[in-house]
């Protein structure tokens, strides 16, 4: 089911979203669809990167995509996983993805959850979000708590 009131607008963070982390926008760009260019495309990708404290190496980059349904949004964000980071865990049978499942009863963020370390991808019915803090120097719960900012706004488009 595609959500109409879904506009990167109305679930992008801003400057007043992140005020308490002191942030300031670096750059914006738009992206491609996280499985690109294999099937399903995303109507809209975009990523937004901010300072926070104002300095450089405490960078985050917020990414989101809107997909025509949930099932093509969580299809992108399982197989994307692999091509967001080139860091790869080595299991039985091969290598998988550092974006590893999170239960869902213990993080709430989303309809499906990955994390590697503190970066964050999820899924909220037709769109994706990925939190990724640049350069170590961001802690899990800072970006977490970002990540929520971005549920919450998701999850006020949806009630």
């Amino acid at each position: 089911m595609f959500i109409m009131n879904i506009t990167l607008e109305s679930i992008q963070l801003t400057e007043s979203d992140l005020s308490e982390y002191s942030a300031r926008l670096s750059s914006q760009q738009e992206l491609y669809s996280l499985t690109a260019p294999a099937k399903p495309i995303a109507l809209l990708g975009w990523r937004d990167r901010w300072w926070l404290n104002h300095v450089p190496s405490e960078q985050i980059a917020l990414h989101y995509w809107i997909y025509q349904t949930a099932d093509e949004a969580y299809t992108a964000a399982d197989s994307g996983r692999l091509r967001i980071s080139a860091q790869t865990l080595l299991k039985l049978g091969g290598r998988e993805s550092v974006y590893q499942p999170v239960d869902s009863d213990q993080v709430e963020l989303g309809d499906s959850v990955w994390q590697a370390g503190a970066n964050w991808l999820f899924v909220r019915e037709t769109v994706v979000v990925l939190v990724a803090e640049i350069g170590g120097q961001i802690p899990e719960e800072t970006t977490f708590e970002i990540a929520r900012k971005v549920k919450n706004k998701l999850d006020n488009l949806l009630e």
